[in-house]
């Protein structure tokens, strides 16, 4: 006969029906930590390392924990990439094309789903292959719009137009994803709102704007924060369209949004030239041989990704609702 303590002991580690036992929620937990580690083991590498001293970078008994808080790494490292002025430039060449793109795929996402036109279907399948298709493919032929637009003889390169253009048009950074996604929310929730809204005398526009928009927050939500993401960390394009990733010192300067800036350079653009900008701020003739410390490099990292933390941060709980309630279905 079993002893009732060698039950218990049983439940506890190997669990029952109603519970699970220490030996499972171990492994899971576990595996878990494991997995996690992974993801979290850059971030703090470079959170340590950005505010490790050169002495504590040098010996080889400082692994992880530094000795000293050393701050001059990220005083350093904001003078390098001009913090303050490739944040802005930043936060203007994110933050509104990445409006303009979720309006325009908002209108688009709502025709799919409410209108019905010849070749729909096809457009769907274009819109797919769009998605599917990389952006360096489209570089070449933007340039030469670009270049000279509509035959105007005017370039838009190293101005904001270059990018807001696009997006107002549908062609922003990985749009076909947005339409798709504002298609699927707008086709979910049922005809009937917009049935009765057309009934007290509403027209589609206002339809679209007093009923769609206000229950497409979700949507409206994953398409803004990705946006801004990926257009935040574009580079290829940016490089290409505002000209070299170099300090632009000394040169003229411009308005942007009623503030003068002598650079087009976003803080990732910055970054992706930190040993240029490091030898032009120090002042090293061969700015390539210039020997930038382990600590000013991961300054200016978490300074690059810092406001797309934060924004997570403030948005997360916005964030995960929204990927939860975009997948609902309505009749």
């Amino acid at each position: 006969m079993t002893k009732p303590s060698t039950n218990k002991l049983r439940v506890f580690f190997l669990g029952s029906k109603e519970k699970k036992g220490f030996l499972r929620r171990a492994a899971v937990y576990g595996i878990l930590t494991a997995i996690g580690f992974v993801y979290v083991q850059p971030v703090l590498y470079m959170l340590l390392t950005s505010v490790m001293s050169p002495a504590d970078q040098t010996d080889v008994r400082v692994l992880w924990v530094p000795t000293q808080f050393y701050a001059e790494n990220y005083a350093l490292a904001a003078a390098v990439i001009d913090f303050w002025q490739s944040f802005y430039v930043s936060v203007i060449m994110s933050v509104i094309p990445a409006l303009l793109q979720t309006a325009c795929t908002a209108l688009a996402g709502y025709a799919f789903a409410r209108f019905e036109f010849p070749f729909k279907k096809l457009w769907l399948v274009v819109i797919v292959v769009v998605f599917l298709m990389p952006n360096q493919v489209m570089t070449i032929p933007q340039t030469v719009l670009f270049s000279n637009f509509l035959g105007l003889d005017v370039s838009l390169f190293r101005t904001p137009w270059i990018v807001y253009l696009p997006a107002i048009m549908g062609q922003g950074i990985k749009n076909s994803i947005f339409i798709l996604i504002f298609y699927q929310f707008f086709h979910s929730y049922p005809k009937s709102f917009d049935e009765a809204a057309e009934l007290d005398g509403c027209k589609r526009f206002k339809v679209f704007y007093k009923i769609a928009v206000p229950m497409a927050g979700p949507a409206i939500v994953i398409s803004v924060i990705f946006s801004v993401v990926w257009y935040w960390n574009e580079t290829v394009q940016s490089s290409l369209f505002f000209g070299q990733m170099t300090a632009m010192r000394g040169t003229s300067s411009f308005n942007l949004f009623f503030v003068n800036v002598n650079s087009m350079n976003t803080l990732p653009m910055q970054l992706s030239a930190l040993a240029d900008l490091y030898g032009s701020y120090m002042q090293i003739p061969n700015a390539r041989i210039a020997m930038i410390t382990d600590g000013v490099t991961m300054a200016s990292t978490t300074l690059a990704i810092l406001p797309i933390m934060v924004l997570y941060l403030f948005m997360q709980k916005q964030f995960v609702e929204s990927v939860e309630r975009s997948g609902i279905t309505g009749e």
